[in-house]
């Protein structure tokens, strides 16, 4: 008989002990804001806000090298991640992500406005003639154009272009003098080609009316 009430005290020991252990730590949540940024052309600086648990390790990392984790790229608990972006050079609007405490973080930037340098902008060529290049510094997504002002300089490549790149061109052979024009990236280039040159029109006469 003492031998069942000992059996019933540890059963019910047992049981009030499986009752009273605590619950597993629930599963860490995250919340991310914001989840979509617009910044300019020119760049711009930010931070995403991470809330969660205090114990709930995260992280950030960005998708293009355009978008810079600058600090809090690993981290805990309630916290920001903070990231630059560059400027963008390009003509067209440019799409990245952030990945922050496994939330996708979309980043949009404006276009670029296009500006163009072009070398040499003006050439003195021999009267043989000669093949030649200009080159033209932009931004990878801006187009261009060349064209010729005269039938005896030819584009012949790079007369539609986008980015970095070089318009090339021939000048025919002549035994005159002579300036001609091209147009490229919206820049004027002369190019001058050597050669004889038309008399010089006689001056200090005067013209005397005899009658």
């Amino acid at each position: 008989m003492a031998m069942v009430r000992c059996g019933v005290v540890l059963a019910l020991i047992f049981t009030f002990h499986a009752f009273d252990a605590r619950p597993a730590q629930a599963q860490c949540s995250y919340s991310v804001s914001p989840m979509t940024v617009s910044v300019p052309s020119t760049g711009s600086a930010g931070s995403i806000l991470v809330i969660t648990g205090s114990s709930c390790a995260w992280t950030a990392v960005s998708s293009v090298s355009w978008i810079t984790i600058t600090s809090n790229a690993s981290a805990m608990g309630l916290a920001s991640s903070n990231y630059t972006v560059a400027a963008n050079p390009a003509g067209g609007t440019r799409v990245g992500t952030l990945t922050v405490a496994g939330r996708t973080v979309t980043v949009t930037q404006g276009a670029g406005s296009c500006s163009y340098s072009v070398s040499p902008t003006s050439q003195t060529v021999p009267s043989t003639g000669t093949n030649s290049s200009i080159s033209v510094v932009t931004g990878s997504s801006c187009p261009w154009t060349a064209t010729s002002s005269v039938a005896w300089i030819t584009i012949t490549r790079g007369a539609s272009s986008m980015g970095l790149a070089s318009a090339d061109y021939t000048v025919a052979p002549t035994t005159l003098y002579r300036v001609g024009t091209l147009t490229v990236a919206g820049q004027t280039i002369t190019i001058t080609q050597e050669g004889r040159r038309p008399p010089a029109a006689p001056t200090g006469f005067h013209i005397v009316n005899g009658s």
